[in-house]
């Protein structure tokens, strides 16, 4: 049995085991939100953030899929001065990440920008530390161009769900519906595998997650 196709089960029933949980208002919300089955990142994947942010001390950072804000709101709480862009197209995700960026980020320093992500990247100025994408998976190879454009020199770049429940490693979808979520991830991993201005690794972690700097 393997958890998303990707991690055996004993592997990471044991890593969630001898991890220690986040603590705090955050963290209490994040226990909540993951009950409720909302799409919010795994906490292997939200230590990942965390680390990366605590190393590369981004100054702007910008996310591609707000969800209900707690991977912004995670960034935040690990570099409390940086100016964060999120980007969040469901219009239920949209109410509740008002709610909560309202209630969680006291220092103002989150935007949300509204709408569909591959309009707003194209009309995006000024550049980022850090990038997060977390969002339409068919999508991804059609956001990187824009990515690439808008991360610094020496920039990071992660992105989630790459993997797609291992079905991107086979080749093929569990249901006809997510042949195209197939292809495209498989375009994506291999367009940034390519791209020799990217130094990027694929972990087998969660979903399957990219680490790339741009060098």
């Amino acid at each position: 049995m393997e958890k998303f196709g990707i991690t055996f089960d004993h592997i990471t029933e044991y890593l969630h085991l001898i991890r220690r949980e986040r603590t705090g208002i955050l963290a209490e919300k994040e226990k909540i939100w993951r009950a409720s089955g909302l799409p919010i990142a795994e906490p292997e994947v939200g230590d990942l953030i965390e680390i990366i942010c605590t190393l590369k001390q981004p100054k702007r950072i910008l996310e591609i899929g707000t969800c209900v804000g707690f991977s912004s709101l995670l960034m935040s709480q690990t570099v409390p001065d940086a100016e964060i862009i999120t980007i969040e197209r469901n219009p239920v995700m949209i109410k509740d990440a008002k709610v909560n960026l309202e209630q969680f980020d006291k220092r103002k320093k989150i935007t949300m920008l509204e709408g569909d992500a591959g309009k707003i990247l194209k009309d995006l100025n000024g550049s980022f530390d850090l990038v997060f994408l977390d969002a339409a998976k068919g999508q991804y190879p059609t956001y990187l161009p824009e990515i690439k454009r808008l991360l610094v020199s020496g920039g990071v770049f992660i992105s989630d769900n790459v993997l797609f429940n291992g079905y991107v490693a086979k080749g093929t979808p569990d249901r006809h519906r997510n042949k195209t979520i197939v292809v495209r991830l498989d375009e994506y991993l291999k367009m940034l595998e390519a791209d020799t201005d990217f130094k990027t690794v694929l972990l087998p972690i969660s979903d399957g997650v990219t680490l790339s700097i741009k060098k």
